[in-house]
């Protein structure tokens, strides 16, 4: 794969036109995760289509399996797909998986009832307020201290967020784009708030299963391609294409 990867550069380079041996193919995957992983939306999501047009980019093929989570975490580990295309970094993971740098920021906010008059400036201002938190997921309160908050997990940011249009529960946590996008799908713009201060920024990345013997030359070919994307453009041209931002 890096013979075949500076051969197509150096052709590119000086304008040729070479054969070359046939592409490896990489199985990449995905939880559904709206805007990011969207398996009814066009190039699988904004995050799907960087993720597979940069491994495109770079000489492999791709092929596109959205499954649900975490099953699909599972089936990277194993072997059974090569790429995670949106996952947070963790030890526990890094044990199996080969990740890359961040391609995107992840600002985790906290979202609100607008007329609920919330504030949230210390964690002091949470005590005794239910907050809806998506079970499983590298935010869940594992390592946080929840004493006296009231902690409501469940399957996904859209029960999370008609559990708060419900009245449910008092707050939110979620990925400031998930959350808008739920939002705006269900038109509680003047309804709801994501609060401005985000709690965690996170490092999206992708992560390969250590299966695959070549795990370290698909990330570097990867982050590769994002750099290039990023100064030609054609990065920030497949986030407008989505109508979002890095």
């Amino acid at each position: 794969m890096k013979m075949i990867y500076a051969l197509a550069v150096l052709a590119c380079s000086l304008g040729l036109s070479i054969p070359l041996a046939e592409a490896d193919e990489l199985r990449l995957t995905a939880s559904e995760w709206r805007p990011y992983v969207d398996p009814n939306g066009q190039r699988g999501g904004f995050a799907m289509a960087l993720v597979s047009r940069a491994l495109e980019r770079a000489g492999y093929d791709v092929s596109i399996d959205i499954g649900t989570w975490p099953q699909t975490l599972e089936d990277t580990i194993s072997g059974k797909h090569d790429v995670f295309v949106t996952l947070w970094f963790s030890d526990e993971r890094a044990e199996s998986m080969v990740f890359s740098e961040p391609y995107i920021k992840n600002e985790i906010a906290l979202v609100r009832r607008s007329d609920s008059g919330i504030r949230v400036s210390k964690r002091e201002d949470l005590l005794g307020l239910k907050i809806g938190i998506v079970d499983d997921f590298a935010y869940s309160p594992a390592n946080t201290d929840t004493t006296g908050i009231n902690i409501v997990a469940s399957g996904s940011v859209t029960e999370s967020i008609a559990q708060l249009r419900d009245r449910e529960i008092d707050l939110v946590l979620a990925d400031r784009r998930v959350a808008l996008f739920e939002i705006n799908e269900r038109a509680l713009a003047k309804s709801f708030d994501v609060l401005p201060d985000p709690l965690v920024t996170r490092g999206l990345r992708i992560g390969v299963s250590k299966q695959r013997e070549d795990a370290d030359v698909i990330v570097a070919a990867f982050e590769a391609e994002i750099a290039t994307m990023r100064e030609d453009g054609s990065f920030n041209a497949i986030l407008a294409t989505f109508r979002v931002s890095d």
